[in-house]
């Protein structure tokens, strides 16, 4: 494990320096990591405080730690998703709610428009809301006595929000300085975000905004040195707006790890040269992929060992559309 991680030997290396076999090696490195991940996993349960409900049954106990591991991962990733994508409406009715006394006090009316099936953006959340905050704040201080109408719809890659007030008449104009410092500061953060902005008039007057939301595009790195299995996994997923990047090797999926910055990563265990284990590690080791929710597919049935070692979920072989598609759902669902 020292000549393997520490001093960062390949297998072979390893093999030649321990005088035994590539296959002795593998066999060894197998029971090293169950090792290691036995030890961390006894640390794990010891410091898990156990609910009372629980204390009538220990026969539960070892399950319930797996639930609880698989929901801190889970949890953890649904984190992670959440500065990457962002659920419109519930930006909505976040900023409603801040703004509803105000928009009593101001005598207007808020109505929000949304369709039932919307896809998420990609902007950071807390960015969007102070991005509605700033034009809603806006157009509260100079219209009373009015209604503001925000409708959203998904077009394309691109989502659209519209802010207006109704009638356009109720809103006073503001003094250019006071417009150009509102406008400058929104610009800045749509130039973050990716998104566009435009103020629409009445006269000299901004009455309301148009804004360009980027869609989110989830993509899913698949690792496998099976084409077949790839081409499955692309077949489950793509009717239901995923884009599946594919690798053969560990290298390539490192590689595209961090070229793509996928929504999530689906790994097979057994692969040539450098297995799924290792990559795992990489991935986990490395700052610009650890991030990167890891569904661990595999014919073994080492499900607690994969948790252990920071796979996000398991998925066992073969795998169904159904329980893949509800794992990829899960990230954001906890």
């Amino acid at each position: 494990m020292v000549l393997r991680y520490v001093k960062g030997l390949n297998p072979q290396a390893v093999a030649d320096q321990i005088a035994i076999s590539l296959r002795h090696y593998y066999r060894v490195h197998k029971a090293a990591i169950e090792d290691v991940a036995g030890i961390l996993w006894e640390r794990f349960v010891v410091q898990q405080p156990v609910p009372e409900e629980e204390e009538a049954d220990q026969g539960a106990g070892e399950r319930s730690s797996l639930n609880r591991l698989e929901l801190l991962r889970l949890e953890a990733a649904r984190l992670t998703q959440a500065d990457r994508y962002t659920r419109i409406g519930d930006v909505i009715d976040g900023v409603f709610s801040l703004l509803r006394e105000i928009l009593y006090q101001r005598r207007l009316d808020f109505q929000a428009t949304l369709p039932q099936s919307l896809p998420d953006v990609s902007i950071d959340q807390n960015l969007l809301r102070q991005m509605l905050l700033g034009m809603l704040g806006y157009l509260i201080k100079h219209a009373e006595g009015a209604a503001i109408l925000l409708t959203v719809q998904g077009e394309g890659v691109e989502v659209l929000l519209s802010l207006q007030v109704e009638p356009s008449k109720a809103v006073q104009a503001a003094a250019p300085d006071e417009v150009e410092e509102r406008l400058s500061v929104l610009g800045e953060m749509a130039t973050l975000t990716g998104a566009h902005i435009l103020p629409t008039y009445a006269g000299q007057s901004i009455v309301g905004f148009d804004v360009q939301l980027p869609t989110a595009e989830r993509t899913v790195l698949a690792v496998d040195d099976n084409e077949d299995m790839l081409e499955l996994i692309r077949d489950y997923l793509s009717p239901h707006g995923y884009r599946v990047v594919s690798a053969q090797t560990a290298e390539e999926a490192l590689d595209k790890a961090s070229q793509f910055q996928p929504y999530a990563i689906t790994l097979d265990l057994m692969m040539p040269a450098q297995d799924g284990w290792e990559v795992l590690q990489a991935l986990l080791n490395q700052p610009d992929t650890c991030h990167i929710p890891v569904i661990v597919c595999s014919v073994l049935k080492q499900k607690d060992l994969a948790l252990s070692l920071g796979a996000t979920a398991f998925v066992e072989k073969p795998v169904t559309e159904q329980a893949l598609l509800s794992t990829l759902e899960a990230l954001e669902k906890v």
